[in-house]
């Protein structure tokens, strides 16, 4: 038999439901796993898996087509025939059937070929049929000749001896397929030698002649002519009928190489015949020999003589029946070199076929399309074996060793997944007898067995194609004495020389038999070498680390291992094979057989189990939902936030000129109602130096007009509160820069809503005589930043921001003095440096203006700052409104590149990444969190993840995934991976109590607000503020839910929030998430980590360093 199955079918004679379900969920999970992959590199790894397994499914799918019709037996019928016509079927006994018996032979024994023939003498014949017998003797054996002789006299028979055909002589080519041209020899020189097209002008060959071919050790059914011949009385135009093979030497319960193809026989054969397909087998079959002489006899351009006569009666017209039942009964290959050859070949013949200009079904236009694809996917599945075994054994393999990843292990991909399995299981596992469920899973465990016999046929084929080399046929051996059990000869060598005999019989398998050199069994054991490696680096990483830095079980190795066992059976089937065959070997095969779904099923439980990553687009959402929440002033009617409402709408101020200057609009700081100036300015600062360097996160997560609008909100108050040339009808008025609006003790006194809020709320300002030099300088960055942010939205806009921060920088320069000493809010947030701020101005109005007289006031401001304000920050790696030095050392180095500057970079992202212990700058609780010492919070941490992923991008060595992901698994401990989370708004264990007076304030209509039931009562907040950052947990991780408006760990603010929202804004545009940030981090980059003792790195790269 030439046919291979990928993988087994369904057979649902009456029940169409397993490719109806089958088809939309193959589909659906296929297309549902292109947003799973992961982009490798610009040849995406994750993109190829994904073509190779669709590729690979395409064989299940076109066999589950098949299965939409199916023949079924006629109960009127004396056999099983096929009925596919209406009417009375003829009487078998009437017809008058000439049958030509075929039996060819080479070098079997004469002992198995007397079998063969007895078989075909003594079966039952119709009343009205002759035969005659022939035997095709291709070894001119005189033994069998004899044979022939003794029978002819003992049962009184004329069975006709034919041999001595010629053959190629030693230099000559060599013959394809000699057993074509055996049958041929005997068909043409000996049966029909006289008749058309042998003889021309002779007679054509009758209808009634008909011929049947056995394989020398295919021994007959009694009931083989009765029950066949019965198709070939229904129609002329049936050229064949094919029965099954039956195997004597085959156990169903250990057949784990699919010799005897049960799903082939019981499942596919009837779709194929249902729909007009013509199958050939080789062997067991009847055949009309006028059709056979029609197609130019059998072919020779193939080794796979059947494969293709079955195409070519199909291209001729004619149709064919199949009989499914097994009526007659031989040997089965048993050596492992024999059963590679064997399978080999049959690879060999049909893919000869395949990549033949002249005889691919592909172009043959004397078939259908729907039978040239049919034909064709019958050798399209050698195909798919050849790359989707050693697919699916390298994967795990590669994800565990080397931690590259195909997939992103999200919901998606578990849904993905578990409809593909269930409904690829739903196909190749269907079955009518619970009997069959084992040999169609042996199906499966040949193909991987058997990928590499199919891969080294394919490419001889390819290769004798170019170099014009035959491929020939080369004939299996059904017994050997050295395959499966020992000559006497080599057992007493053994016994002599084995001693005790187990290093003899690890050296020898007892049932490998001479593989002639060939590497088949070899890559059998490499195969089984690579998943246990797997499996065991796989246990090994669960057992050093079983979970993450944040607490969850390390799911996505379990994966991997499931996969790897999985991966592991067939090969230790194989091992087990060789080394015994007893009793032992059917109870490993039932255990293995439960093992593969149970691994498979685990598989797909993991899937689920693994943690879902973060729609980080979705976040980047919620947290610029916070500051549409902290809006003061008249709000816009479409808003995200509906429980606030307008507030504030009379703040002003009393200019020094008596004018009365209005406020509305801006943020409130936090909780409160405060609106300040400074802190206002260095979030529209991050969120303006985000929009510009990520705009692309905002563009793929659909934020930019939410984006835009928030940075507007906070620029145009910043506009107002800069009176710098405000007018009057006095004339100019002086300038001023207004700090501050409403007051913190009274402000801290009442807690209602916003909207009800009738307390005092004095404005106070900086002037030339209260001078606050860091303040307004830094409103110029901001109002600098925010021009370069939305120049390309609004040109006007930008224009407008631009003007007045050049005027509020000039103003600061003219001014000397800090903040705090004027404004009561700078003991909320103390300055002790400006020339940072006047720096920080500079550097942004150069990246607005392109003027170098900005950039070098930035690099003269930026040296004052480093040598008369070193005293800034007891840490130095503190980025945040109070200290702005590491912004200007990245600023400054992207205007100017000079190594000074990169140098201080890289000491800021080293100091944040690298520093593990509990003492110095930079600490690392045990879940992970980096946090700056001796008080940061996550204010500080969210700013460093901003400044570690603008910095990446440019001057940290090419190792941008390293940055990125160090980034990503701080923002994943604020939002839930420490397991709560610290951002307002998001997560299963978000912070419900954060002291912001909207938020915890019922409607009017509800309840009053007040301390009692809005502030001391320990219900959650009633409106869900959403996107507001927490100051977050202490050193040890630990953090409590409260309403203490003096806590800073509970509190939210804009500059808590500011540095968040600009580093989700980095992750969005280079779409960096947990699965990339696995690439890499496998068994190899752990080991080389704990040889130079560093600490574990989500990102770092083995091929990179560490």
């Amino acid at each position: 038999m030439s046919i291979q199955l990928h993988c087994c079918c369904v057979w649902p004679c009456t029940m169409q439901g397993p490719l109806v379900v089958q088809i939309p969920l193959f589909f659906l999970a296929a297309h549902m796993q292109l947003p799973c992959l992961v982009p490798f590199t610009a040849c995406s790894y994750g993109v190829l898996v994904l073509i190779i397994e669709i590729i690979s499914s395409t064989a299940t799918f076109g066999y589950a087509i098949l299965l939409v019709k199916c023949t079924r037996p006629n109960p009127n019928a004396k056999g099983l025939a096929v009925y596919k016509t209406p009417g009375k079927l003829p009487d078998v006994n009437d017809v008058r059937f000439h049958v030509r018996v075929l039996i060819p032979c080479y070098t079997e024994s004469v002992e198995l070929v007397q079998k063969t023939v007895e078989g075909a003498l003594n079966a039952v014949l119709p009343a009205k049929t002759l035969r005659t017998v022939y035997l095709c003797d291709d070894s001119n054996s005189p033994d069998k000749a004899a044979m022939i002789r003794r029978l002819n006299k003992e049962m009184g028979t004329e069975v006709v001896y034919v041999s001595g055909r010629p053959k190629p002589k030693e230099g000559q080519p060599k013959e394809t397929n000699p057993k074509s041209n055996n049958l041929n020899n005997c068909l043409k020189n000996e049966i029909y030698k006289e008749y058309e097209p042998i003889t021309p002008g002779g007679p054509k060959i009758p209808a009634h002649e008909v011929m049947v071919v056995f394989d020398a050790d295919m021994v007959a059914d009694k009931l083989f002519f009765v029950k066949t011949l019965e198709i070939m009385a229904m129609d002329e135009q049936y050229a064949l009928c094919l029965t099954p093979q039956g195997f004597d030497n085959v156990d169903p319960a250990t057949d784990m190489w699919n010799r005897s193809n049960k799903p082939f026989w019981e499942y596919m054969l009837p779709g194929t015949d249902a729909l007009g397909y013509i199958a050939c087998t080789g062997t067991n079959f009847v055949l009309r020999c006028s059709a056979l002489a029609e197609c130019g006899w059998f072919p020779t351009f193939s080794i796979t003589e059947d494969y293709t006569l079955g195409m070519l009666l199909k291209a001729k017209g004619y149709k064919a029946g199949y009989l499914n039942e097994e009526l007659a009964f031989g040997e089965s290959p048993i050596g492992v070199r024999n059963i590679c050859r064997q399978r080999s070949r049959w690879c060999k013949g049909q893919m000869q076929v395949l990549f033949s200009w002249e005889h691919t079904p592909l172009f043959d236009t004397s078939l259908t399309l729907g039978m040239r694809l049919l034909y064709t996917s019958v050798t399209w599945s050698y195909i798919t074996n050849t790359i989707a075994v050693p697919v699916n054994v390298l994967v795990p393999f590669i994800a565990l060793v080397f931690g590259v990843y195909p997939l992103v292990l999200n919901r998606d991909f578990a849904l993905a997944a578990t409809l593909y399995y269930c409904s690829s299981s739903l196909v190749t596992m269907y079955c009518t007898d619970r009997k069959h469920l084992k040999p169609l899973w042996f199906t499966i465990v040949s193909c991987h067995l058997l990928w590499f016999t199919f891969t080294k046929a394919t490419y001889n084929v390819i290769k004798s194609k170019i170099t014009g080399k035959v491929t020939t046929f080369k004939t299996t051996t059904k017994q050997e004495k050295n395959d499966g059990q020992q000559s006497s000869d080599s057992s007493s060598k053994q016994q002599q020389n084995k001693g005790p005999g187990f290093f003899s019989k690890i050296i020898k398998p007892q049932n490998l038999g001479n593989m002639e050199g060939k590497l088949d069994h070899y890559i059998i054991f490499l195969s089984f070498l690579i998943s246990f490696i797997t499996a065991v680096v796989g246990v090994y990483q669960m057992i050093d680390r079983p979970y993450t830095a944040q607490g969850d079980f390390r799911w996505f190795l379990a994966l991997s291992i499931f996969w790897s066992i999985y991966n592991m059976i067939p090969p230790a089937l194989f091992i087990f094979y060789i080394y015994d065959m007893d009793h032992l070997f059917g109870d490993f095969c039932s255990f293995c057989f439960v093992l593969s779904f149970l691994m498979a099923v685990g598989g797909i439980i993991c899937t689920w189990l693994v943690p879902d990553d973060y729609n980080l687009g979705q976040v980047l959402n919620v947290s610029l939902q916070f500051y549409e929440a902290q809006k003061s002033g008249k709000l816009p009617r479409i808003s995200n936030t509906p429980w606030r409402g307008n507030s504030a709408v009379w703040d002003s101020i009393i200019l020094p000129s008596g004018k009365n200057y209005s406020l509305v609009g801006g943020w409130y700081d936090d909780g409160g109602m405060l609106k300040l100036s400074y802190t206002t300015a260095f979030t529209v600062s991050m969120l303006s130096w985000a929009y510009s360097e990520f705009k692309n996160g905002y563009v793929s997560s659909g934020n930019v007009e939410f984006g835009a609008n928030t940075i507007r909100w906070g620029a145009d108050y910043l506009l107002k509160v800069a009176a710098t040339n405000v007018t009057s009808s006095a004339g100019a008025v002086t300038p001023v820069y207004i700090a501050q609006v409403g007051d913190i003790t009274k402000d801290r006194a009442y807690w209602g809503m916003p909207e009800k809020s009738t307390i005092a709320r004095p404005a106070s300002f900086l002037s030339l005589a209260k001078p606050g030099t860091d303040n307004m300088a830094m409103g110029a960055a901001a109002l600098a930043a925010a021009a370069v942010a939305i120049q390309d939205d609004s040109l006007t806009v930008s224009s407008q921001y631009l003007q007045k921060a050049i005027g509020l920088y000039e103003f600061a320069q003219k001014t000397k003095g800090l903040y705090s000493k004027y404004i009561e809010s700078g003991k909320l947030y103390p300055s002790v440096s400006m020339y940072d701020d006047l720096s920080y101005a500079a550097v942004w109005l150069y990246k607005a203006t392109g003027d170098e007289h900005y950039l070098n006031e930035a690099v003269a401001y930026y040296q004052k700052t480093i040598s008369s304000e070193g005293h800034v920050s007891a840490n130095p790696f503190l980025f945040n409104y109070e200290n702005v030095v590491p912004a200007l050392n990245l600023l400054l180095y992207q205007a100017t590149k000079d190594p000074v500057y990169k140098t201080s970079v890289q000491q800021f992202v080293q100091q944040w990444m690298s520093t593990t212990g509990s003492s110095g700058d930079i600490m690392y609780t045990k879940k992970g969190l980096a946090k700056a010492q001796p008080d940061g919070n996550l204010q500080h941490t969210a700013n460093a993840a901003f400044y570690v992923m603008v910095a990446a991008k440019e001057l940290m060595g090419g190792k941008y995934m390293l940055y990125a992901c160090w980034a990503r698994t701080q923002i994943g401990y604020m939002l839930g991976d420490a397991g709560k989370s610290y951002v307002t708004g998001y997560g299963a264990m978000q912070p419900r109590k954060t002291p912001h007076k909207a938020a915890s304030c019922p409607p009017p209509d509800v309840a009053d607000c007040t301390w009692e039931s809005a502030y001391y009562t320990t219900d959650p907040n009633y409106h869900t503020l959403r996107g507001g950052l927490v100051g977050g947990p202490d050193n040890d991780d630990y953090w409590v839910d409260d309403r203490d408006q003096n806590n800073p760990a509970n509190t939210v603010s804009l500059v808590n929030t500011a540095g968040f929202s600009a580093t989700l804004a980095g992750l969005v545009d280079n779409d960096i998430n947990m699965a990339k940030c696995q690439q890499g981090n496998g068994f190899i980059q752990n080991i080389m980590l704990k040889v130079k003792k560093q600490p574990d790195a989500t990102g770092q790269r083995w091929w990179e360093g560490v």
